[in-house]
């Protein structure tokens, strides 16, 4: 039972990436048409993302003694407040112009929201699967 359980979790997680992948190619598409001056503040968005499943994995798997939900929470909100940081800099410092500034705070907003959204679709099929 152990591991059919251990094989429904690593195909949810191809599924996930996939969709993920998918959605970035999407993303990144919709946002060149917006002809934007730099895509520099995608990749560090897709990056913090990318290092908050690691470092989530990381966590379930190791057993680190803390809270998992309460550390993903902790690690997606430092890396919500890094992006903003970065951007408002930029835009403070004239790097980026208001167009850009207002596509990316967009594109950063749809992302959480499709994120979160994606979370609770999980959370809902996973409370189907039987504990192990």
């Amino acid at each position: 039972m152990k591991e059919r359980g251990m094989d429904f979790l690593v195909l949810l997680f191809f599924i996930l990436f996939i969709f993920w992948a998918i959605l970035t190619i999407f993303e990144v598409a919709i946002i060149n048409r917006m002809k934007v001056s730099t895509f520099k503040y995608i990749k560090l968005l897709k990056f913090l993302e990318f290092f908050y499943v690691i470092l989530t994995i990381i966590s379930i798997v190791f057993y680190l003694y803390i809270n998992v939900e309460i550390f993903s929470y902790f690690y997606y909100s430092l890396s919500i407040i890094i992006y903003f940081w970065i951007l408002i800099y930029n835009f403070w410092k004239k790097k980026i112009t208001k167009k850009d500034f207002i596509i990316y705070f967009l594109y950063f907003f749809i992302d959480i929201t499709l994120i979160i959204i994606l979370l609770h679709l999980i959370m809902i099929s996973m409370s189907d699967f039987p504990s192990i």
